[in-house]
């Protein structure tokens, strides 16, 4: 079982490689777009940009910090499991503690924006962690789980990164 295990996840070898390497970059080019409204940033609470901005860096980097761990020659899935399981309730503690939702609300974004940036992310670690759970039981399925996962971080994070650059360019031409 495990030789089958081990070439299972080495068949997904470049898969993680090419997620690992889009999670760094765009968390790299997160930065540049921060960087191109930093008045902007600086100037609305910290609350404001710890629930919308901070959880861009969060997605990218869970693509990136999954994707390393998954390519780690012979790891056990049971730590793989434990890895993704323990990070993944302490990711949606983040979430809690990043107090989204409370912004959603007191700033009146419409129902779209809650999909994006509650909804989604939310749906995508409690995934993952029913993905960890089920590379604790070695469950074939599970690292396709987890491929799903990491593709609907990124994508969720180009999207509200796309939105944050919207929002930047609005409010420097004011």
């Amino acid at each position: 079982m495990h030789d089958t295990w081990t070439h299972e996840l080495e068949t997904w070898h470049e898969f993680f490689l090419l997620i690992g390497t889009a999670g760094v970059t765009l968390t790299g080019l997160l930065f540049v777009v921060v960087s191109l409204g930093p008045r902007v940033v600086a100037n609305h609470h910290a609350t404001g940009v710890r629930a919308f901005i901070s959880p861009y860096a969060a997605f990218f980097t869970t693509t990136l910090v999954v994707s390393a761990l998954l390519m780690i020659p012979n790891l056990p899935a049971k730590v793989i499991g434990s890895f993704l399981s323990l990070g993944s309730i302490a990711s949606l503690g983040y979430l809690v503690y990043t107090r989204a939702h409370q912004q959603w609300q007191d700033s009146r974004l419409p129902g779209l924006d809650w999909v994006w940036f509650i909804g989604l992310p939310t749906t995508a670690y409690l995934l993952l962690l029913f993905a960890g759970i089920a590379f604790l039981f070695q469950a074939v399925f599970s690292i396709h789980l987890v491929a799903g996962v990491l593709l609907l971080l990124l994508v969720i994070g180009i999207r509200n990164a796309w939105d944050l650059v919207i929002w930047i360019s609005r409010r420097e031409h004011k």
